[in-house]
């Protein structure tokens, strides 16, 4: 899967044969049949994967201890981590999700649950008590994919910054 997983990212799964996973990751064309009896539930699976890291990572580091800013900051400052290696393109299940001739099927239903997730853990950063709760966490998810899409477009850091800048003022200011 993790062979699978870098070429995915680097160039799309739909652009990437089953031959060559399978020579990335040196093991039999029986093996990999056996793990996975085709090249969509390979697919599905490294997508499902990689969903579950980034939530799985995300939610590592909210602190109930620290304010709903604190925890927010904190996601973009995970997000400028990501953006900082070598190998970033963006979001991976966005790409994912762009790649699927319809909005239909296997990964794209694994990206609307990824991202119902992710709604989900930062509406569930922000106070309880905050009467705009529901649309801050909205604007603070589409501050996330922007930046990210920027950054992986442009190249430069400026992006996520701005983002992060934008979901201070925007938290501050909708108390």
């Amino acid at each position: 899967m993790a062979a699978a997983r870098q070429l995915f990212v680097s160039r799309g799964a739909s652009n990437v044969g089953i031959n060559e996973v399978i020579a990335a990751a040196g093991v039999a064309r029986m093996t990999l049949y056996n793990n996975f009896p085709s090249k969509d539930d390979l697919i599905s699976a490294v997508y499902q994967d990689m969903a579950d890291l980034v939530m799985s990572d995300f939610q590592s580091f909210a602190d109930a201890k620290k304010s709903e800013e604190e925890n927010v900051i904190a996601i973009f400052d995970r997000l400028d981590g990501y953006a900082c290696r070598a190998d970033f393109r963006g979001c991976p299940l966005i790409h994912a999700s762009l790649q699927m001739a319809e909005v239909t099927g296997p990964v794209y239903d694994i990206v609307k649950r990824y991202k119902k997730r992710l709604r989900d853990h930062v509406y569930g950063l922000l106070e309880e008590s905050r009467k705009n709760r529901s649309e801050l966490a909205d604007q603070i998810l589409i501050l996330m994919d922007g930046a990210v899409t920027e950054e992986y477009i442009r190249g430069v850091n400026e992006p996520i910054a701005a983002a992060k800048r934008a979901a201070s003022i925007m938290i501050r200011a909708t108390d």
